[in-house]
């Protein structure tokens, strides 16, 4: 004899009285099965699909998968099952004290499932805090952030003039100012991404690939997401100030409102939103460029910028046309439900812009004439990639093949911008002059180009 848990209560309400019913014969069942233990039981009710088996003692969790798909997180304890519809409508307060009759008899306290498919959380194997609140920050997306702006940096063509110019000391060395940009543009974009979970929770928990963070499977609460988000976005706004200059400071504020605020928000009501999402991932390189003292004015960093820029539309689609319908189902508006041959263009479109966009890089004097070569082989690969699945989203049987395509697509995004970067680090404009062979420098190459055309 126990008793009903809040828990319980929730779940009671939410399923019904009828599938109440049925449970509580399909546990009484149960128990003159197992007699003294009740252990590995197994469900053979059509309208109760709630679990395999029964655990040999209270007081632990397990996974359960029901007929519609949707896991919960349980838990055991010693409670009555015989429930009247007077108890079912009481008051939580009343209910929490109601010890009811029933001796014996076992019923499943459920917890109430936060979303579609949430991993159950054993106690034993429960994440740290640190961890959860790790999570919180999408860690592999704030270390491509991190290179993106690391990239820039160390291809700025003025690195050198600023680290000669100016007195060394601990705050304003190349180093120190690395270090600051690195720290700074981390936290600022664990702020943002932190700041998107916490106003997301209940639409996360409806999709695949968003139904395990931490705040959808109940690691952390959405209160304290923000809390997290404040602090690190504080903390990494005064590292950039203090560390490296009030225009990369400013540029990761702005940074942290137009993806929490305007991306998030526009989400849910124009297929727009990716446009402005990928405006989110073209401002690290000008937070790079602008650390080491380059200047905003000079297209070479446009042409960096415009490549994380173009970028986003083969990654993004391609990683969101197969689950189109999950998007769909959320409320979300995007390209790939609303219109899937638009969504595979534009990621071809884009594909192809990335390889004008490496070629800018060298006329503009960042990477030397190497970079062509190098950067070509990869583009290539990525707008391959890109016309299969635009070839498959418009074919003679519309969508057939398409997603297979589409992860063929994602997966060259993803390792191709990181090749990209650091093809531009390994051909900065003047790294090689010299150590090998002498070279004609590039801007003779330029003058000559330009002198012809007169």
């Amino acid at each position: 004899m126990g008793l009903l848990t809040f828990e319980s209560k929730c779940f009671l309400r939410k399923q019904g009285l009828a599938e109440l019913t049925a449970l509580s014969s399909k546990i009484r069942r149960l128990h003159v099965q197992t007699s003294a233990r009740l252990s590995k039981a197994t469900s053979t009710t059509a309208n109760s699909a709630y679990g395999d088996h029964l655990p040999d003692s209270p007081h632990t969790s397990h996974s359960i998968v029901g007929s519609s798909g949707w896991n919960r997180q349980r838990s055991y304890s010693t409670v009555a099952a015989g429930i009247s519809r007077a108890d079912f409508f009481r008051p939580n307060g009343e209910l929490s004290h109601l010890s009811l009759k029933v001796p014996n008899i076992r019923l499943i306290s459920y917890t109430l499932p936060l979303c579609h498919g949430a991993s159950p959380i054993s106690p034993r194997k429960r994440p740290s805090k640190f961890s959860s609140l790790l999570q919180l920050s999408k860690p592999r997306l704030t270390a491509l952030i991190v290179l993106s702006s690391m990239s820039t940096y160390a291809v700025t063509p003025d690195a050198l003039a600023v680290a000669v110019s100016e007195p060394a000391s601990i705050f304003n060395s190349p180093l120190s100012t690395l270090l600051f940009l690195t720290a700074g543009t981390a936290l600022t974009s664990a702020c943002a991404n932190a700041l998107n979970m916490a106003r997301e929770p209940v639409f996360d928990g409806m999709m695949s690939r968003t139904r395990a963070r931490p705040i959808v499977r109940g690691l952390v609460s959405p209160m304290q997401a923000v809390i997290f988000a404040v602090v690190t976005g504080t903390t990494g706004a005064l590292a950039l100030y203090y560390g490296v200059n009030t225009e990369v400071a400013a540029l990761a504020v702005f940074n942290i409102f137009l993806y929490a605020g305007m991306y998030t928000s526009m989400k849910r009501t124009s297929i727009l939103n990716t446009w402005v999402g990928a405006v989110v991932g073209a401002i690290p390189p000008l937070m790079g460029w602008s650390a080491a003292g380059g200047s905003l004015a000079d297209p070479g960093v446009w042409c960096f910028a415009g490549l994380l820029y173009a970028w986003q539309f083969p990654h993004f689609n391609a990683l969101s046309f197969p689950v189109r319908e999950e998007y769909k189902m959320a409320g979300y508006r995007m390209t790939a439900w609303v219109n899937p041959v638009l969504n595979a263009r534009v990621a071809l479109r884009y594909s192809i812009a990335m390889i004008p966009l490496c070629f800018g890089m060298w006329f503009y004097g960042v990477t030397d004439r190497y970079f062509l070569a190098d950067s070509a082989v990869v583009n290539i690969w990525l707008v391959t990639s890109a016309v299969q699945f635009w070839k498959d989203c418009r074919g003679t049987v519309p969508l057939k093949g398409a997603t297979a395509s589409a992860r063929r697509l994602f997966w060259a995004s993803i390792w191709q911008l990181p090749a990209v970067l650091v093809l531009a680090m390994i051909h900065k404009q003047g790294l090689w002059n010299g150590m090998f062979w002498q070279t004609v420098p590039d801007e003779e190459i330029l003058e000559e180009l330009y002198d012809g055309d007169q």
